[in-house]
């Protein structure tokens, strides 16, 4: 029996026979994972039993988004040309093992610059697999809106429950202890991505159609008969960096698309500085230890996952590019609420408001691009998104230590949450004006 068949019996009698519950429930363990270790286990470990200094910091963070940004731009190609299941329990395989040395290895700085390159990989390719995915098992509008937003709901409660896991084992172990999560989330998430085959092949052959749709798709996930749809197509000749250049193409002959990166790279480029200084906010500024860092994190997630299913609840007809910014700019005001006092209580408050609007804007955005682009470009165009979120805080993470030593941790941190609401603001007018155009 192939492994496929196996994975597929095994869950054909449950609550995860149908193949968007298990993408679901996939990218729940994978994001448990990924969170349990990110801000308690790296940057935890870091801070609390190395004593790493804002610079130190810094750099763990620096190589974690570089990592990030490049393997986004490398995960769309991939995820055109051999499907996100495959990429995805390869990324999986590769987190379950990283979990297991971070746990059972001793504890230095050279093993968590290295947990911290594979994160950044496992970040990357991850979530743009898995925000691909539906588009590969269905085209039609309404199914799109509803998965995404499951998707985004399970991420946002995988924050709050890997961060408050991550909490309550580094209350009573080791710090290391908190890898172990990612490397025992990771393998059911592998058989549950492998007993899902997509049922939307990429054609590369068929044109671009720049704003809209998948032309030739029929609805629920079903093709118009055209048997080449079935057969995955090969790289083909034009090359692997000729595949990067085609994502951007796309991306930027389509106003919707380009006013979609900008809104995510513009409206993420002041986050970068909580990369570097959010600990330090905690242990210096709020006088909080290790645990308050899953506490608050997992306070942001229950935000998360409110804002995600509430767009459930937003008509199809609603969903647009001024919506998108109205999320952005909830963001910025709960960050500003979150790092704006020395209390926890009002850290509680801004964490689940600004939660409220990244649990909101992760569907949004995703749906947004999936409609505006062929199945044949959805991984290549998610990645280019992708990309200009998380290169978008490069910047600001290089500069930030030097800022929060001239004007202080919190004043730096409130300054780049003013800007996201500023940056928002400007992005809700301009696409209101804009609204026919933008779509």
């Amino acid at each position: 029996m192939r492994l496929q068949d196996f994975a597929s019996k095994i869950f054909s009698s449950n609550l995860l026979s149908k193949p968007e519950a298990r993408i679901v429930a996939a990218n729940f363990l994978m994001q448990l994972g990924l969170q349990a270790i990110y801000f308690v286990g790296i940057i935890g470990c870091a801070t609390y039993d190395l004593g790493a200094d804002a610079l130190v910091v810094s750099s763990l963070v620096l190589v974690l988004n570089v990592i990030l940004v490049v393997m986004s731009f490398v995960a769309g190609p991939l995820v055109d040309a051999v499907g996100p299941r495959r990429t995805l329990a390869a990324t999986l395989s590769v987190m379950a093992v990283a979990g297991l040395a971070g746990w059972l290895l001793p504890l230095s700085y050279a093993l968590l610059y290295a947990l911290a390159a594979v994160q950044g990989a496992a970040f990357g390719v991850g979530s743009t697999s898995m925000d691909a995915y539906p588009r590969f098992v269905s085209d039609d509008p309404r199914y799109l809106q509803r998965v995404n937003s499951l998707v985004y709901t399970a991420t946002s409660v995988a924050v709050i429950a890997g961060p408050a896991l991550g909490g309550l084992i580094v209350s009573a172990l080791p710090t290391k202890c908190d890898f172990a999560i990612m490397a025992f989330a990771s393998l059911p998430a592998v058989a549950l991505v492998w007993a899902t085959v997509e049922k939307v092949a990429p054609s590369r052959q068929r044109p671009a159609s720049g704003e809209a749709g998948a032309a030739g798709m029929g609805a629920a996930g079903t093709s118009d008969g055209d048997p080449d749809l079935k057969a995955r197509p090969a790289t083909g000749a034009r090359g692997f960096l000729g595949d990067l250049a085609e994502g951007v193409r796309v991306t930027r002959q389509s106003e919707g698309l380009r006013t979609l990166f900008l809104i995510g790279f513009l409206g993420f480029f002041a986050y970068g500085a909580f990369d570097s200084l959010e600990s330090l906010f905690y242990r210096d500024v709020l006088r909080a230890g290790a645990q308050w860092m899953g506490w608050l994190s997992a306070i942001a997630g229950v935000g998360g996952t409110l804002g995600s299913l509430a767009v459930l609840r937003i008509p199809s007809r609603r969903l647009d590019m001024t919506a998108l910014s109205a999320m952005l700019l909830v963001t910025g005001v709960g960050s500003m609420l979150y790092v704006g006092t020395a209390s926890v209580a009002w850290a509680c408050v801004g964490q689940l408001v600004s939660g409220l609007g990244f649990g909101a804007m992760g569907p949004t955005r995703t749906t947004l691009a999936q409609a505006r682009c062929d199945v044949a470009h959805v991984g290549r165009v998610t990645s280019v998104m992708r990309v200009g979120m998380n290169s978008a805080g490069v910047l600001p993470l290089l500069v930030a230590p030097f800022v929060a030593d001239a004007l202080g941790v919190q004043a730096t941190l409130f300054a780049a949450s003013a800007m996201v609401a500023a940056v928002a603001a400007l992005f809700v007018a301009r696409t209101r004006s804009r609204r026919e155009l933008l779509g």
